[in-house]
């Protein structure tokens, strides 16, 4: 059983990744429609290219907020954690063209709409809490195939 009182340090059973392809290293609230969490950007992170980070590969860690969040409720319903595609996004603001290493992130996102097919879409900011500035902002859209019965 996965313990849900934040914050939620162990973060990989919620995730459909392993190990350092989890991005998100700590969830510290969450809800019915909502969840914020923080990423810190070590030297070995895996969306580092040429020792940069790019600031649109914060998508990725914006998208594993929504993972997270999905993989609470699905606890919170007793039920498997589902697998979710990011499938797009719209109105994508980037506000900064990369991320510094050693920054401190923080993740927030909140569900604008999910219907019952699995299709959502989540308003998500990406905020370098060292900086004190948000790094991206927008609009993902998901979906998370629902098994049939």
């Amino acid at each position: 059983m996965i313990e849900l009182t934040c914050p939620i340090i162990n973060v990989e059973p919620l995730i459909p990744h392993s190990e350092s392809m989890v991005l998100i290293d700590r969830i510290t609230d969450f809800g019915d429609d909502f969840l914020i969490a923080e990423s810190e950007i070590r030297e070995n992170h895996i969306l580092i290219k040429n020792g940069k980070l790019e600031a649109f590969a914060g998508i990725e860690i914006m998208a594993q907020g929504i993972a997270a969040w999905s993989g609470c409720q699905d606890i919170l319903a007793n039920r498997p954690i589902s697998l979710g595609y990011l499938l797009g996004t719209r109105k994508l603001y980037v506000h900064t063209k990369e991320i510094p290493i050693s920054s401190k992130l923080q993740i927030q996102i909140k569900m604008s709409i999910q219907d019952a097919t699995g299709f959502g879409v989540f308003d998500a900011k990406l905020i370098d809490l060292t900086e004190n500035k948000i790094i991206l902002e927008g609009a993902l859209n998901v979906f998370s195939p629902r098994e049939e019965k």
